[in-house]
């Protein structure tokens, strides 16, 4: 999900990018959710309320329309689906348990827990049947639907494609309400590995038909044109500055749930909330590389730092810059940029250099290997400054230039700035005769420019939406909406095609999955520069308060505050 970006830019760092595209987790939580620790040291404290930071205001908290991160987010600490990720893997939340599954492994039936929406009407099986069909009926405009598609709902991809009978007709939907609490879901396949934790993203909660319909264009544009079924509800919204979320009594689960109060404050500049979370008004924040230093000095104890699964890049637009369908100048502009010097210097928070597509220490495969140990290690290097120069020459021969003037589209937040000023200085130095021009953009503008493919370069990432590898593969095949580099390789496609299909052969789907990442990096359609690295500061009276590895950005549903 842009960091969506989902990122999927997608936060300082994650907060400074907390638009990351989709589709970035890590080990930076202190789980618990008990009053006490083990040795009856820890009390809770009487104010449960805490005060984080984003960088940017919500861009929507319908889930047909989120594609980042911030949004969903939101979604997922308000409503409530099938299964809950908590703690690295998934539980289940509004399903009482496992589902039945037949003998082909392709019907689930679910068994729904009693559960009251924020209106005090119940929960039921016919509320996903809609909120999932309107996830693929094209008169809602859903933005991130493709989910569906992936993980094998019947018929999704067919009501998804334009050019089949079958688009558009939602009612074909493999979903089914039995009763009031029974769900049938069938798959056109026998589930994918990832299947129970991808019912935990905001496209696969319930949503209620009536309501919905009753507030017309105003749904989902403020709190009290919102309903609630999750840990929390939103009870302020002040948009551009800040929203507050109050604990749900009504949550089936509300006694896992200690925090009354949790508010985000937007604070755009990294300095700021600095200063913010010094004063007390922050109980944690992100911290940008100028910041890293000097809050270990002072406040040693409470600056920690994580290698998490978000991922960074550069789109390179074929679609509308036909120069960029040229490999050399793709590779050219890949080989440019050196990644050392940029995570070192520029980002300080523990980022790691990438050229590749699936992170490091995210997934395991069959044999129990991560990923990047099959494929290579460091990914696909294009080459140094040299190489970038050589590139070039051969760029501008082919295409019969001698310049080139690129814009280079990113968040206006303050490590998206950095991050952009060093690239695009980096192209231009390596590359004589090409300028760069950056558009900063507020993160929803940023989106739509990127979706209509008005720029030549964007700066962006992804956070993943469930633990497979597809969720960083997927969206690269010819048409995809996430796709906005205008990118098509037949070959490319019909792998991700057969690791879609191939779930019955676990084995024969991995290894089609690492092929697909090396045929796409012999491409070079996107310009991979880091893997996210989190550094930030938390009060240490702050518990349980995680990063994940995938699902939701960062989830406080049972986080706490010590006394202190």
């Amino acid at each position: 999900m842009r960091h969506k970006a989902k990122w999927s830019l997608v936060m300082s760092f994650i907060l400074a990018l907390s638009m990351v595209l989709a589709a970035c987790g890590g080990s930076g939580s202190n789980e618990s959710s008990s009053s006490s620790s083990k040795d009856g040291s820890e009390k809770l404290a009487k104010n449960q309320t805490l005060t984080l930071r984003e960088a940017a205001d919500i861009p929507t908290v319908d889930p047909t329309q989120s594609t980042d991160t911030t949004s969903s987010n939101v979604i997922q600490m308000t409503l409530s689906g099938l299964t809950r990720m908590h703690n690295q893997k998934y539980e289940w939340d509004l399903a009482a348990g496992a589902p039945k599954v037949s003998a082909d492994k392709k019907v689930y039936t679910f068994k729904l827990r009693d559960q009251k929406w924020s209106d005090g009407k119940p929960v039921t099986s016919q509320d996903f049947v809609y909120g999932w069909q309107r996830q693929n009926d094209p008169k809602a405009k859903p933005q991130y639907n493709f989910l569906f598609a992936s993980v094998g709902v019947k018929n999704a991809d067919k009501i998804q494609n334009p050019k089949d009978p079958m688009y558009g007709k939602y009612q074909n939907l493999g979903v089914k309400a039995i009763d009031d609490k029974t769900l049938e879901v069938t798959l056109d396949r026998p589930a994918p590995p990832f299947f129970y934790s991808i019912l935990s993203q905001p496209q696969f909660m319930p949503q209620r038909e009536d309501f919905i319909k009753k507030q017309g264009n105003k749904y989902a544009t403020s709190p009290s044109t919102l309903l609630y079924n999750g840990p929390f509800t939103l009870s302020d919204w002040k948009k551009g500055t800040s929203w507050t979320y109050k604990k749900n009594p009504d949550y089936w689960n509300a006694d896992t749930t200690k925090l009354e109060t949790v508010t985000f404050k937007v604070v755009k500049d990294t300095s700021t909330a600095v200063n913010m979370y010094k004063t007390g008004e922050l109980d944690e924040t992100e911290l940008s590389s100028e910041f890293v230093n000097s809050l270990k000095q002072s406040n040693p104890n409470e600056v920690k730092n994580a290698l998490i699964s978000g991922t960074y890049f550069l789109y390179l637009n074929q679609k509308t810059n036909k120069n960029m369908k040229n490999l050399n100048l793709r590779k050219a502009i890949n080989a440019a940029i050196d990644r050392n010097g940029l995570t070192k210097t520029i980002l300080n928070d523990g980022s790691a250099p990438s050229n590749f597509i699936v992170p490091k220490g995210f997934v395991t495969g069959p044999d129990g290997k991560d990923y990047r140990s099959a494929n290579p290690n460091e990914g696909y290097p294009a080459g140094d400054a040299s190489d970038a120069k050589k590139y070039w020459n051969q760029a501008k021969s082919e295409l019969g230039i001698d310049s080139l003037k690129l814009t280079l589209l990113t968040p206006d937040t303050g490590t998206s700035k950095q991050v952009s000023a060093y690239v695009a200085n980096q192209i231009k130095k390596n590359l004589p005769g090409v300028t760069v021009e950056i558009n900063q953009q507020p993160w929803a503008s940023y989106l739509k420019l990127n979706q209509s493919f008005k720029f030549d370069l964007a700066f962006s990432g992804w956070f993943p939406d469930y633990q497979d590898p597809m969720t960083f593969l997927d969206m690269w095949t010819t048409g995809h909406p996430q796709n906005t580099t205008g990118w098509s390789n037949k070959q490319f496609d019909s792998e991700i095609q057969s690791a879609t299909t191939g779930t019955g052969d676990v084995k024969k789907r991995w290894n089609t999955l690492l092929n697909a990442e090396q045929t796409m990096m012999k491409q070079y359609p996107i310009v991979p520069l880091f893997q996210q690295g989190k550094t930030w500061a938390q009060k240490p009276y702050v518990k349980g308060f995680q990063f994940p590895s995938y699902g939701p950005e960062y989830d406080f549903a049972r986080a706490y505050i010590t006394e202190h």
